[in-house]
């Protein structure tokens, strides 16, 4: 019985007491709806949105709760050197910010006029200006909105009165959230509103930005591991540069990405291209009629990163315009302490961020390690190429002089001998001297087979193929051979063949105790194939000192691969391809 009474009670005083009680009411369900408005914030964070949409979800929460027909968040984005002053003190040298807005979000009736990427100027005086200049909310309303430096946007879209409170991330003015109207005015304890909200919502951009940068550091350690195993197997230079490059345009443009080498006689090549094309841009051309004030000729000039904000302020910046771009940031590649070349990413829409560069730096600093790499591995391969074909040459001048020196005035010899035994019949004087002629004649074979060993002569007359058969031919072993070459090819490729079966074929006889050694041999595609493999015991180890060390060298030295599979009881067989178009000489890796 007592409860009803209480409870008509309390609702008569409340009616009868409405000008004390309902402001009390009314904050309590203001308080309750920027709980709600919060809570549905929160909820976005924990299930892991994206920064955009919490940006978007502030924006939308802000315009429902105070009734604002527009509201939008911005980023503060400083000019170069400097960055935002911590919450409390002025942003700018003399207490004034500076930099530019960017829009991160909008709602309402900005959507269309102010939308996300809209940048504008801090520009003193301005609301946005004095919110973070004092760290206060800030009111603007009347003639004073209407006058400012968007007024015209201000009319166009009906407002007349608008709100702007500092943002506050990790103790430093992060942005603006402003909130406007078409009404004369908000009401009175519109700021204190709009500081609460913002003040919690904070929280929740901090810990959005927490997450995201998170995940760009994972997916950026994950790229440069992709990259790094690249540079680690050797990948020719080329495929380097566009993994890299592909790489940069995902993570930090929208439009193209370019690495670009400097030449020494002043000149540039674009070396990789990923994004939007033109007319200017031919992979492995000469990079022609980039504007002096560029990108290309600043970095060539300086050494140091640049940007270009906007091409319609470059002159000569046509072209890049045609592709649809509208900014970009290129950053130097240094390579043993000089200016190797640069890579660079573009935007069709605004500016690109501040931090670019900085997030740019460790693709960058891979990149001159694969160069380094490539060109160390190019210069290496060169001087191997350089030692085998002297090692070679002095085999092959050892060979001619054996042939065309002791080997031939041993066989005279020989003769002379046999000529001066004829008339002595059998005395012991002829006996002896037929003896001694005999084992010239067994001399005369023994040097034979070692000239074969140091350089064959059949090599350098006939090739490859009749090289090869003569090796199965004199082989201890039974040989199943099939070779497929055509012709001649290049030289030091046909010695480094040569050299591998006879070294096999001499360890299947020798070690392997092999039955019979199958060798396949084929050139195509501007491509040799060597392939050999016996029914041995295996077991074969190339770090126990075998020849096989020697090949693997030469082979290697050539620009080819060498390979070995030889488990032991299941024989060995030894596989290798050699670049056989013409010369035969290796490639030197990226021009320097």
């Amino acid at each position: 019985m007592n409860a009803p009474d209480t409870g008509a009670n309390v609702g008569h005083a409340t009616d009868a007491g409405a000008g004390h009680d309902a402001p009390d009411q009314t904050r309590l369900r203001q308080l309750a709806d920027e709980q709600a408005a919060l809570r549905r914030v929160a909820t976005l964070v924990a299930g892991g949105a994206r920064p955009t949409e919490v940006f978007t979800a502030v924006a939308d929460e802000l315009g429902r709760l105070i009734g604002a027909e527009a509201s939008f968040v911005s980023r503060v984005e400083v000019s170069s050197g400097h960055r935002p002053g911590p919450a409390g003190e002025p942003s700018g040298e003399h207490g004034e910010p500076e930099g530019t807005c960017v829009v991160a979000a909008s709602h309402g009736r900005t959507r269309e006029e102010v939308p996300v990427g809209y940048r504008f100027q801090l520009v003193p005086g301005t609301i946005h200006a004095t919110a973070l200049q004092t760290g206060r909310p800030a009111r603007v309303s009347g003639d004073q909105l209407a006058k400012g430096p968007y007024g015209e946007l201000t009319r166009k879209l009906g407002l007349r009165a608008a709100v702007a409170t500092p943002i506050v991330v990790e103790a430093r003015y992060w942005g603006v959230a402003l909130a406007a109207t078409v009404r004369a005015d908000f009401p009175p304890g519109t700021e204190s509103r709009i500081a609460d909200f913002t003040e919690l919502a904070a929280t929740a951009i901090a810990n959005a930005q927490a997450e995201q940068e998170l995940r760009e550091l994972a997916d950026t350690q994950a790229a440069l591991r992709r990259l790094a195993m690249l540079v680690a197997r050797g990948e020719p230079p080329e495929a380097v540069f566009a993994a890299v490059t592909r790489e940069v345009l995902r993570h930090f443009g929208n439009g193209t990405a370019r690495m670009i080498r400097y030449e020494l006689d002043g000149t540039a090549t674009l070396v990789a291209n990923e994004g939007t094309t033109g007319p200017h841009v031919r992979v492995g051309k000469r990079w022609e009629g980039y504007p002096p004030t560029g990108l290309t000729a600043t970095v060539l000039r300086t050494g140091q990163a640049a940007r270009v904000d906007d091409y319609r302020d470059i002159p000569g910046g046509e072209p890049y315009l045609s592709e649809g771009l509208r900014s970009a940031v290129a950053m130097p590649i240094h390579v043993n302490g000089r200016l190797w070349g640069m890579i660079a990413v573009g935007s069709g829409q605004g500016p690109l961020r501040p931090d670019t560069e900085q997030r740019m730096a460790e693709f960058t600093g891979l990149v001159a390690t694969a160069v380094a790499n490539a060109q160390y591995r190019a210069e290496l391969i060169t001087s191997r190429a350089r030692i085998v074909a002297a090692s070679d040459e002095a085999r092959r001048l050892i060979e001619r002089d054996l042939h065309d020196g002791a080997q031939q005035r041993l066989l005279a010899l020989a003769l002379r001998l046999r000529s001066a035994a004829a008339p002595l019949g059998s005395d012991e004087s002829g006996t002896e001297i037929r003896d001694v002629a005999a084992g010239l004649v067994d001399v005369i074979d023994e040097l034979r087979e070692i000239s074969r060993g140091i350089h064959p002569a059949i090599l350098s007359r006939a090739g490859l193929r009749p090289a090869l058969r003569a090796l199965g031919r004199r082989s201890a072993v039974p040989v199943d051979m099939d070779v497929r070459i055509d012709g001649r090819l290049p030289e030091p490729v046909e010695v480094g063949a040569y050299y591998v079966v006879s070294e096999m074929l001499t360890n299947a006889a020798k070690h392997a105790h092999a039955s019979v050694v199958e060798v396949d041999a084929e050139a195509s595609g501007g491509t040799l194939r060597v392939s050999v493999r016996d029914d041995g015991v295996g077991g074969a180890d190339p770090l126990r000192g075998s020849g096989l060390v020697g090949l693997k060298d030469r082979i290697e030295a050539l620009g080819g691969t060498f390979s070995m599979h030889s488990p032991a009881g299941g024989g060995t067989t030894v596989s290798c391809e050699l670049p056989a178009l013409a010369g035969g000489q290796p490639d030197a890796g990226p021009g320097e």
